[in-house]
Parts: structure tokens; sequence; C-alpha cells
């Protein structure tokens, strides 16, 4: 009996694995942003902010979770520091898996 991944070389095809034999449904790859959003007053002029994580790819992963419970992960790096351990807390909220982060110095 052939595998798939012989069968996929043989055929030049791509094949993919049947979902019951994969870890996540959807896995995005990029940059998570931080948006200081500073509600209805000015920038130049607002004493606090309010924090919203967002990026293309990572909105993706996060619909994906929160409207029709998909097993998502996002892949990044983020700084190893307080401020990237609030997106991670953010990531942490919108049920995205956070098993694939990378911590940078």
């Amino acid at each position: 009996m052939k595998t798939t991944a012989t069968t996929a070389a043989a055929t030049g095809k791509l094949v993919a694995k049947p979902a019951p034999d994969c870890r996540f449904d959807i896995v995005s790859l990029g940059e998570v942003m931080l948006r200081l959003d500073p509600g209805e007053g000015r920038v130049h002029t607002t004493r606090t902010f309010q924090a919203w994580e967002g990026g293309g790819e990572y909105n993706v992963a996060r619909g994906l979770r929160r409207c029709f419970g998909l097993r998502s992960a996002h892949v990044t790096a983020l700084a190893d520091n307080p401020v990237g351990r609030r997106v991670e807390d953010l990531l942490l909220q919108g049920a995205v898996d956070r098993s694939c982060l990378r911590r940078k110095e």
C-alpha cells in the first residue's frame, strides 16, 4: 500500500491529510499588530488608549475560530517584554492556539 507522501511525489500533486489526522483546521502566518485606540478623543490629546490586536492573517484565524469553531493557530514571533506578553494574552482571549509563538529578545 502506498503512503500519501509517495503518492504525492509520484503524481506531483499536493495531497492533504484527512481532517481528523490534523492538529489544526487553519494555521495562519504573519505579524500581529497592536493598535492603540484613543476612543472618542484625539491621539495628540488623549491620556488613555485601548489596546486591540490585529493583522490580516491573524484576523482570519481568530474569526474562523470564533465564528465557526475551527481549530486555529497563528505562527509569529513576539518580543519577550510586557508588550509581547500583552499581545499573547489578546491571542489567548481570541481562542487562537499559541503553541506556534516564538519569543524574540
